[in-house]
């Protein structure tokens, strides 16, 4: 409610006026009405033994009109009053809106809050072990565990997806599939694993398993040979970075967090426009957004774009476009030369915060 609307304005001026007018002419009239009523011809003196005494002859007649306009201002009176009542219900009922307003808003608030900090510890509950061989001068080995917790987990999940697809694109070479049935088929078995698969329906399968069973036995070097067979390539970088059991699946892991995710997201979006406008939402997200690096997004589109996760961007949802969810994606930080500008159209009309000139769908437009 703004500052003018709480000074008090009755709800119809001219009443108001129209009726002072008309008392005041009442009550002017009655002050002539003795002369303009006992006068029998112009110019001709009052007889008060034929009219009366002074004071009933003025009191008889200027009672009747001052009784009039007493009358119609005390109507005013009660006018002003039930105007003022009003007012005074409308004010409070208004009060009592902004109060229930500011009461929601905080209440949503202070859940999104809430739900930001559970984001956080499903974040820091993330884990996976590591295994490494130390060689000693005497000649024995030493398998030293460490656990990586937290953010760093998506590190060794995006390396092995990229493992992964790696042994897609040999494995698949000769059937025409397009980057997207690949990515889901690299992508099912990086969140369910390997042992959700029948192991002889495809050499894909073989592959990852010959991989695999090299990484459980840690004979590294029987995995390089083994990843240059499938691929013809020699790619010992990647062999470095695996020093983890792999292809055991991540869905005890990332469905959580990708359901609890998603509800955070859907919640600040499904918020009505007059409690919660966009460009409040877009803040709101932002904060949630900050908290995921890029390799979590990275993770996030792929999730998306295999099909598992396909709500995030549909009919019905726009998470990606008109929230930025996964703005801080970029072409060079994905595989299988997967351009952005080929999957979302830089020059559709996405929603733009107001009073922003620049509002990209992805920051490496900036760039």
């Amino acid at each position: 409610m703004d500052k003018n609307d709480k000074k008090f304005k009755p709800s119809n001026d001219s009443i108001i006026w129209i009726f002072l007018i008309l008392a005041l002419i009442i009550l002017i009239f009655s002050c002539v009405a003795p002369s303009f009523f006992v006068k029998v011809a112009k110019n001709q003196d009052l007889d008060f033994t034929k009219t009366g005494n002074i004071g009933d002859t003025i009191g008889g007649l200027m009672n009747p009109f001052v009784a009039i306009a007493g009358i119609l201002v005390t109507f005013l009176a009660f006018y002003i009053q039930f105007s003022f009542n009003k007012f005074q219900i409308n004010l409070f009922k208004h009060q009592w809106d902004d109060t229930q307003n500011k009461y929601e808003k905080d209440k949503f608030e202070n859940q999104f809050y809430e739900m930001l900090r559970l984001h956080k510890e499903n974040v820091n509950e993330m884990s996976l072990t590591t295994k490494k061989i130390i060689i000693h001068p005497n000649t024995n080995r030493e398998i030293v565990e460490n656990i990586v917790s937290g953010r760093r987990v998506f590190e060794y999940i995006i390396n092995e997806f990229e493992l992964i697809l790696i042994v897609a694109l040999a494995s698949f070479k000769d059937e025409n599939l397009d980057n997207q049935k690949i990515i889901n088929e690299a992508y099912g078995v990086l969140f369910h694993g390997l042992h959700s698969f029948d192991i002889n329906k495809h050499v894909f399968y073989q592959n990852l398993k010959k991989l695999q069973s090299n990484i459980y036995n840690l004979d590294y070097e029987e995995f390089n040979k083994s990843l240059t067979n499938i691929t013809g390539v020699v790619t010992v970088s990647l062999a470095q970075r695996i020093d983890y059991s792999i292809f055991n699946g991540y869905s005890s892991q990332l469905a959580h967090y990708y359901r609890h995710l998603y509800q955070t997201v859907k919640f600040v979006v499904s918020q009505p426009e007059k409690k919660v406008n966009y460009e409040e939402k877009r803040n709101l997200l932002r904060i949630l957004r900050a908290q995921l690096s890029n390799l979590e997004q990275a993770l996030l589109f792929y999730n998306w774009y295999s099909g598992f996760g396909k709500q995030w961007q549909d009919n019905n949802n726009n998470f990606f476009t008109d929230y930025r969810m996964i703005h801080n994606v970029y072409n060079d930080l994905l595989h299988l030369d997967i351009k952005l500008e080929d999957i979302f159209d830089y020059n559709n009309n996405y929603k733009k915060e107001k009073n922003r000139e620049n509002d990209s769908l992805f920051e490496s437009q900036d760039w």
